[in-house]
């Protein structure tokens, strides 16, 4: 008889939401699955589902928009509203079912409430996934610092906390993210980011330009730091040659696109830059097969942050065996995870990054494309694949406590 589980979640595809989507492709058919989510706000990101044992429920909660949009946001702040309402219409729908296991997914801390009291409602152990967590970024100073006390983040963290340590278990995205949950509850355990091995996969495409891509949002600079990488660029570019040969290619949101189009014009580099719109999942694979180098835009971990961010997009380079181009390095969990692998270089200085860029340049002009030598022992660790049979035995030893 098949495990049955309940998975809420604050995304699924075609919304953001990779990981999770993954976790239900490739979880073993001995589980039926019922996913409770919220409507999707995008078509970026289809999924294609073949499992047999698979229900999708998606609640349409209050609209933020208009004239009742301040008040509903501040009643969804301070008393959970959201998750009251998911909570709710999930038991209309789901309320006279039994469950083995509640797991949910979540990168702030909606919908960790409505999670908890469904479980609470089925008598069912929970499992809390968090792909992001409100440590991880860099901590505000002087007015910022005053702002975030306004907005009651600290609120957020300890209801977040009373609600960790309920769980049975609690999986996370790097070492980092691990060792900072593991003081609310001891039994966290690591579940990398990664790539769908059925579609990132090397293929050998010849390309007449050498081109650099980088695809998701610019976000806070402090967050994710391109300005190394530009600067090699500049300098690599007073060479007349490379400087016709090389492509940057930006794939962003409006907003990143606005100051990117800035930064590559303050270092000169406006005749190499194209800079399009964000692009669906299923055109990610030929986008980066078509790529002679991936970028990867991250900055140096402090005490202060950021911490542990390990984007999806490195491991999809690493699922295609390009090289990967991190800067700045984080000097962290994500410059390990490149040396362990040998997907590339975690940049921190000019000429490293310009040796670097050299080398796989020179590499394009002998073959017509790029290809890492990757650490194929590690690569596989990183399959979703693989994490969904480490989900599996935590949803397993769940069920036997």
């Amino acid at each position: 008889m098949s495990a049955k589980v309940l998975i809420v979640c604050d995304a699924f595809p075609p919304d953001f939401a990779p990981r999770i989507g993954n976790l239900c492709k490739y979880l073993p058919d001995k589980y039926d699955v019922t996913i409770v989510t919220v409507e999707p706000i995008s078509d970026l990101w289809p999924v294609a589902f073949e499992r047999k044992n698979f229900r999708l429920l998606r609640f349409n909660l209050l609209s933020y928009n208009g004239m009742d949009s301040i008040t509903h946001r501040i009643a969804d702040y301070l008393f959970s509203l959201g998750d009251r309402q998911l909570y709710r219409m999930a038991l209309k729908t789901i309320g006279n079912q039994t469950f083995d296991v509640v797991l949910c997914t979540s990168c702030y801390i909606f919908p960790l409430r409505c999670a908890q009291k469904l479980a609470a409602h089925f008598c069912a152990p929970l499992c809390i996934d968090l792909r992001d967590i409100m440590e991880q970024d860099a901590k505000p100073v002087g007015i910022n610092k005053i702002v975030q006390f306004a907005k009651l983040r600290w609120l957020n963290q300890l209801r977040r906390n009373r609600i960790l340590k309920c769980a049975e278990t609690v999986t996370t995205i790097s070492p980092w993210h691990v060792a900072t949950l593991s003081r609310v509850n001891p039994n966290t355990q690591l579940i990398y980011n990664g790539f769908d091995a059925e579609k990132f996969a090397f293929k050998p495409v010849k390309t007449d330009k050498f081109i650099v891509t980088y695809t998701g949002r610019l976000l806070d600079i402090n967050l994710r730091d391109p300005r190394l990488f530009l600067e090699a660029v500049s300098q690599l570019c007073q060479d007349e040659t490379f400087a016709q040969n090389i492509c940057i290619r930006w794939f962003v949101d409006a907003k990143s696109a606005e100051e990117i189009a800035q930064l590559t014009s303050d270092y000169g580099l406006d005749a190499c830059t194209e800079i399009s719109k964000t692009i669906s999942a299923d055109l990610m694979p030929d986008i980066l097969n078509t790529s002679s180098l991936v970028l990867v835009l991250s900055n140096k971990a402090t005490k202060n942050g950021p911490h542990g961010i390990m984007t999806t997009k490195f491991f999809e380079a690493v699922g295609c065996e390009k090289p990967v181009l991190c800067v700045r390095s984080d000097d962290d969990c994500l410059a390990a995870t490149i040396g362990r692998t040998n997907a590339g270089l975690a940049g921190s200085n000019v000429t490293d990054v310009k040796d670097f860029i050299t080398e796989k340049y020179n590499e394009w002009k002998s073959v017509g494309y790029t290809h890492q030598p990757v650490n194929q022992d590690e690569k596989i660790k990183f399959t979703r694949q693989a994490q969904a049979l480490q989900f599996a035995a935590v949803i397993d030893k769940a069920m036997r406590q």
